[in-house]
């Protein structure tokens, strides 16, 4: 009995160290298969369709994750073998440029727009201002006056 028990100990050990090795942070699985478009579902997530090729991707993802490779590489993986159309966030350079600036370029253009258009809407609403007539020497004398009775109060 004791010479099993010192056979079995050190394999339960190093079983449930190869088990501690291979886990992976599912977290990190569905972070990375979320930014992944699944190529036969339309408009879902490798990590949202069921389907056998997205469970195919995800699979691949994991042990990718388990072999050592980082997020970018998997990613890169993916991007050589499909393009970057797999991507559902494209990368912010080159043409997909245009993709995160022109959202807020219409933004800011339909903001001045209403800004503009409200500021001659009120101009044309506002009536002209009048000429106004030069004083009488009787008014300005009275103004005269009126200055100097406040500045001696």
């Amino acid at each position: 009995m004791k010479r099993f028990s010192t056979l079995l100990i050190p394999l339960l050990v190093a079983g449930c160290l190869s088990l501690h090795a291979q886990t992976v942070d599912e977290d990190l699985v569905h972070e990375i298969a979320d930014n992944l478009r699944c190529p036969t579902c339309q408009g879902l997530s490798v990590n949202d369709s069921e389907a056998g090729f997205s469970v195919q991707i995800r699979n691949k993802v994991r042990d990718m994750l388990m072999a050592g490779q980082g997020r970018a590489e998997i990613e890169a993986y993916f991007v050589a073998r499909y393009g970057e159309w797999i991507l559902r966030t494209p990368p912010a350079e080159g043409f997909n440029l245009l993709i995160w600036i022109l959202p807020a370029l219409g933004l800011a253009g339909g903001f001045w727009f209403v800004w503009s258009k409200s500021t001659q809407w009120k101009a044309k609403d506002r009536p002209p201002p009048e000429e106004l007539d030069a004083l009488t020497a009787e008014e300005e004398r009275r103004v005269l006056q009126d200055l100097k009775r406040f500045e001696n109060s």
